[in-house]
This record gives C-alpha cells, sequence and structure tokens, in this order.
C-alpha cells in the first residue's frame, strides 16, 4: 500500500479543489462536504496509485463525487414526494442473519472507540454520527479546522486497522 502525507495534501489541495468543485455550481456547505469526502475516500481506500499521481487521483475523486450528487439531485428532482417513495419500495429490512452481524459490527466498533484517545473519538462522533463540518467541529471544540481534519484522519486509521483484525 501507497501511504500519503494526507495532511500536507490537505493543506496542498483543499482550496483548490474547492474551486474546482465549485465551478460545477453547488452550494458552498455542498462543495466542502464534497472536498472533505474526497480526502477521507484516501484513508479509507486500501490501494492508492503512487504518491506521484497524488493530484490526479485527488481531483478525479472529487469529479465522480460531484457527480454521484447531482445524480441523487436529479432523481430525487423527479420524484414529487422522494418521502413517499421508499414507502412505495419492496421491504429491505434486514433478515436475522444481517441483524446479528450488524449488532456484531456495532459492538466492534464501540470497543474500537472506546480505546481511542479522546480527542480522536470526540471528533470521530461529532464528524461520523452528528454529521457536522470540520469548522464546525474547530469552532465547537476550540481547535483549529486543520487540526478536527488531522484528528478524524488518525480517528479513521486507528478504526480501520482496528476492524481489520476482526475480520
Amino acid at each position: 500500500m501507497t501511504h500519503w502525507d494526507i495532511n500536507a495534501l490537505f493543506r496542498q489541495y483543499q482550496t483548490k479543489l474547492l474551486h474546482f468543485v465549485r465551478r460545477k455550481n453547488l452550494a458552498m456547505h455542498t462543495a466542502d462536504d464534497i472536498v472533505q469526502d474526497t480526502f477521507l475516500r484516501i484513508v479509507t481506500t486500501p490501494s492508492l496509485p503512487e504518491v506521484q499521481y497524488a493530484q490526479s487521483y485527488l481531483y478525479r475523486t472529487a469529479h465522480n463525487l460531484v457527480i454521484d450528487h447531482c445524480r441523487r439531485e436529479r432523481i430525487l428532482s423527479f420524484v414529487p414526494d422522494p418521502d413517499k417513495v421508499f414507502g412505495m419500495i419492496a421491504d429491505d429490512a434486514p433478515s436475522p442473519e444481517q441483524i446479528v452481524w450488524s449488532r456484531q459490527e456495532l459492538k466492534m466498533l464501540k470497543k474500537t472507540l472506546d480505546h481511542l484517545p479522546r480527542d480522536l473519538r470526540d471528533v470521530f462522533i461529532l464528524a461520523r454520527i452528528d454529521g457536522i463540518t470540520y469548522a464546525e467541529i474547530g469552532e465547537k471544540l476550540g481547535i483549529p479546522t486543520q487540526t478536527a481534519f488531522s484528528r478524524m484522519v488518525r480517528a479513521l486509521t486507528l478504526v480501520k486497522a482496528e476492524m481489520e483484525k476482526y475480520h
């Protein structure tokens, strides 16, 4: 696996990627989320291309996330009441096996999160469970946005490594 310095890449490309995504006529908060997701993809991607291709990889990932977002928006624009559509879809309730497996996964995740340092755990929970941006996390915890992002990268790296032990 190729190891990229995610913090250096974030500092170097975050603003450029944000401008790139904003040119697609997206709301600022949506563009910001897409850029954050772009960098998080790097953390969670098992095999990355050589570091020399980092810029291309970042821009391609951001572009693909913009396309995915636009597709979702386009589909929802055809539906008069999106909430009612889900009631018309066939029941996709999980099977008993899936429920047991999910509960086991949650127990493993909880155990993993319990062992994370508090500063990493707080950022992980605020970002992944509460769904707030790194700027909001920084404001809430009194830390710079970059620090919030760095902590999330570290938390994801540790969680991923720990969860892989269970599989």
